[in-house]
């Protein structure tokens, strides 16, 4: 059977804005879609009527590959909201070329998991090309059967060159094929290297200010004032569609962002004119960023924005997007922003990663005095005293 929702790609929607995603999903049982939504009991009790069942093990609901499910699915969707179907993108050529029959069919089902899952498309490249070469090594044992063993001699003869973030990052990602798997080796068993916890690198405001004022393409120019203005992440403002933007109440809704978490942002009043500007020049039509050949602008292709405006603006240091995100978090702090606050505007999941913009904010412990500036200022400051006091003239005394 072809693909079916392929025949109708228009999105469906209604006033609630809940946002159904849909995958192509495989593996030993057959084909499903794999559906994704944010929990809402009438709409679990809808998709579970039309025959979708929830999947502990993918953390999704999988329904039946059919045309019949799929026009079941599409009323379904027009009563909550907007129907979105996934891109897959196939597995790398390089990975076909080289890798057997037996190998590629893991890999595939795996695959098939993460974005079954939700996971990004950075992560689920990063994931797979990972695991390849384990699975390669290991043939033709299948991942139902490693052994802790097997796999502690892998790390240790082909990963121990590696970068921390690397081999945390393996070790991530080994964990899911093997549930995917379900093998017996305990998650526990697999320890991480201790995470090497970095200082987050920020520019002044008036640096940003000047990279916003030299980039002088309209494009570039909102896109550098988002980045900063509402630390986004650069998948985020990939992902932006025009129905995120609300200019009327000002605001600007991330959806399905790192974790699948949402979130509404406020947008700055001072960068509503530039919108309006953009949106009536350019006229975008899905997302908001288009691409010159593609729907999207590319994750490249905001890296290169950013590092072209700080080199227009004079900065001599290597300016990332996420940097603008670390500026944008940094500031608020030193503004006297709570800490929960900022932990809800950057999305994170966590307020200890939020906590480490305390180390680089200047009034936290920046602010705090060294003893030795302390010590000196009071030893010049004793200085002044004395030598005013010896200048001055003594009171007048009459001579005996």
């Amino acid at each position: 059977m072809g693909p079916i929702y392929l025949d109708n790609p228009q999105p469906m929607s209604n006033p609630k804005h809940f946002v159904i995603t849909v995958g192509d999903y495989r593996d030993s049982r057959g084909r499903f879609f794999s559906l994704r939504t944010p929990f809402h009991r009438p709409l679990n009790r809808a998709l579970h009527r039309i025959g979708a069942n929830w999947d502990k093990q993918i953390k999704c609901w999988l329904l039946r590959y059919s045309k019949k499910n799929w026009a079941a699915l599409q009323s379904t969707a027009a009563n909550f909201g907007t129907l979105e179907v996934l891109t897959r993108r196939p597995l790398p050529t390089a990975i076909l070329k080289e890798q057997p029959k037996e190998t590629l069919s893991i890999l595939e089902q795996y695959q098939n998991m993460l974005y079954a899952r939700g996971y990004a498309q950075n992560t689920i490249t990063a994931y797979v090309q990972l695991m390849t070469p384990l699975i390669a090594d290991l043939h033709p044992i299948f991942p139902n059967s490693y052994t802790l063993a097997q796999i502690n001699t892998y790390r240790a003869t082909r990963l121990f060159r590696k970068s921390n973030s690397t081999q945390r990052q393996f070790v991530g990602a080994l964990k899911l094929l093997l549930t995917l798997y379900n093998n017996n080796i305990a998650p526990s068993t697999l320890v991480r290297p201790r995470a090497i916890k970095s200082t987050p690198k920020v520019i002044a405001i008036n640096q940003v200010l000047t990279m916003i004022a030299k980039t002088r393409n309209l494009k570039h120019r909102l896109i550098i004032s988002l980045l900063y203005s509402c630390g986004l992440r650069r998948g985020e403002i990939i992902s932006l569609k025009c129905t995120d933007l609300n200019l009327e109440r000002a605001t600007i809704h991330i959806r399905q962002s790192k974790w699948g978490k949402d979130r509404m942002l406020p947008l700055p009043q001072s960068l509503l004119p530039l919108l309006r500007e953009y949106v009536h020049f350019f006229q975008p039509k899905t997302y908001l960023f288009e691409g010159q050949t593609t729907p999207q602008y590319s994750a490249t292709s905001i890296a290169n924005i950013v590092a072209r405006a700080a080199k227009n603006a004079g900065i001599s240091q290597r300016i990332t997007p996420h940097m603008l995100r670390h500026s944008y978090a940094t500031h608020l702090l030193e503004k006297g922003v709570d800490l929960r606050y900022i932990q809800e505007l950057l999305g994170h999941s966590s307020i200890d990663t939020t906590t480490v913009y305390t180390h680089v904010a200047k009034n936290t412990t920046l602010s705090i005095e060294s003893p030795l500036d302390t010590a000196v200022r009071d030893q010049l400051a004793q200085k002044v005293d004395s030598s005013t006091n010896e200048n001055k003239i003594p009171p007048w005394k009459p001579l005996n």
